[in-house]
């Protein structure tokens, strides 16, 4: 036979709401973070529209037409474009590829949107915590009662 008891876990009183301390506190600091993942998803949009123009722009793509310094000079800047795609997004264009493939600009853009999005969601929790007067948790206890021993 099992005893069942329920535990009220209380968060918040009416003289003090922790939950909307609690609630204030994750609010701000989500308004940060989607101020930030919002940057950083901008900045990933724009570095994966504007990675052709700047291949075009390199002149990697007329390479055996250039000679001497302009043929170096294209290297450096393609380089520099395959460097910035890294740095912001860690997409890598392999060596031979010009351009980006749209698998290279999915994995591009998933991590920065999925990053927006959880602070989101987080910062709906915090609202969710912020207009709730008192949390309440039921945490079940269960215990086993002992038989009593017979003696032979």
């Amino acid at each position: 036979m099992f005893v069942r008891k329920t535990i009220l876990l209380r968060l918040g009183t009416r003289e003090f709401r922790w939950t909307q301390v609690l609630g204030i506190f994750l609010g701000i600091i989500t308004i940060l973070m989607l101020v930030q993942s919002s940057a950083v998803m901008f900045d990933s949009w724009q570095v994966v529209r504007d990675f052709n123009k700047c291949v075009e722009f390199s002149g990697i793509n007329e390479l055996s037409s250039l000679v001497g310094t302009d043929q170096l000079l294209a290297q450096i800047r393609y380089a520099d474009c395959k460097d910035s795609l890294y740095q912001i997004t860690g997409a890598q264009v392999p060596a031979m590829q010009r351009g980006i493939t749209s698998r290279q600009i999915a994995t591009a853009l998933v991590e920065p949107v999925a990053g927006f999005f959880f602070w989101a969601a987080l910062f709906l929790f915090a609202l969710f915590l912020t207009f709730n007067n008192a949390l309440v948790i039921p945490i079940e206890e269960v215990e086993q009662v002992a038989r009593p021993f017979k003696k032979k």
